[in-house]
């Protein structure tokens, strides 16, 4: 099981619901193989751009003797890291940017976590056609006599 953050942009979701986001929580495995293009992609440019520096600072360790393990571990941490929190990190830059955590879903697969939260929202409420019968009673006009119908001329005079 899976845990989906179900969140809407800001002003509400619009009527059909397509602009409502179901973020899978949990580890990512383009964020731990890309990690700061992953982070750029997803516009945390802050954090993608101090993961690039950390990851360029990680190489450069590389190539100095007596730090060649602590450069491979700090790149490996990077990537584990943002493999990890990244989904978390950016949920949390969608809230600051105005949208709405709804709802938290546990299921299987993204099909049946929008079939769960889809099945809780009110239906809207559905009035049936009326028959061709009643839109024949609703059709007749009143008879109309005397001085009491509409004029034929330019001026109603008062139904002389």
């Amino acid at each position: 099981m899976r845990s989906y953050l179900v969140l809407t942009p800001p002003g509400g979701p619009e009527k059909d619901h397509r602009s409502t986001l179901f973020l899978a929580d949990g580890f990512s495995w383009m964020a731990l193989l890309f990690a700061w293009i992953w982070l750029i992609w997803h516009r945390l440019w802050l954090a993608g751009i101090i993961a690039l520096v950390l990851q360029i600072g990680s190489v450069l360790l590389l190539g100095i003797s007596g730090f060649f393990l602590a450069g491979l571990l700090l790149g490996f941490a990077i990537h584990v890291l943002i493999a990890l929190e990244g989904r978390n990190h950016y949920a949390n830059s969608l809230a600051r940017r105005g949208w709405t955590l709804e709802s938290v879903i546990s299921a299987t697969d993204l099909r049946t976590a929008e079939e769960i939260y889809f099945s809780g929202l009110p239906q809207p409420e559905t009035h049936p056609l009326p028959s061709s019968s009643d839109w024949a009673n609703k059709a007749k006009q009143p008879s109309v006599s005397g001085g009491q119908g509409p004029a034929l001329g330019l001026f109603d005079h008062g139904g002389r």
